[in-house]
């Protein structure tokens, strides 16, 4: 297991992520990928997929060796400038879906507004 720094580093050097998993109820390293915008390749077994798959932050596979492998294929076929664009993808998916301070004040609002309509 990679920490601090060096776990830091690793995420900001990777061309991508890779975690073909067969079950992550959220997946909270590919969410660390995402906040430093390296692209994620994972499996529809991460519960964040569809997040993944609609920004076009990375790229999602059934959890089979024949998913895996087909994500990395088509990973290795992409240019440099897409691999790029969705590296630039996948900092925006984080901080669209994933960034604490958003989710944090998306929750508040929830509940200020079941709060308001109890109080009616």
């Amino acid at each position: 297991m990679l920490q601090g720094e060096l776990k830091w580093g690793a995420l900001l050097a990777a061309e991508a992520f890779i975690l073909p998993s067969h079950q992550e109820n959220f997946g909270i390293a590919v969410a660390e990928a995402l906040a430093v915008g390296t692209p994620v390749l994972i499996s529809d077994k991460v519960n964040i997929w569809r997040e993944i798959e609609a920004d076009n932050a990375g790229l999602v596979a059934p959890d089979t060796l024949d998913g895996t492998v087909s994500l990395l294929e088509r990973w290795l076929a992409l240019s440099p400038a897409a691999r790029h664009q969705m590296g630039e993808r996948a900092r925006a998916c984080f901080t669209a879906h994933f960034e604490m301070r958003r989710e944090t004040e998306n929750l508040l609002a929830v509940i200020r507004a079941n709060i308001q309509g109890h109080a009616k």
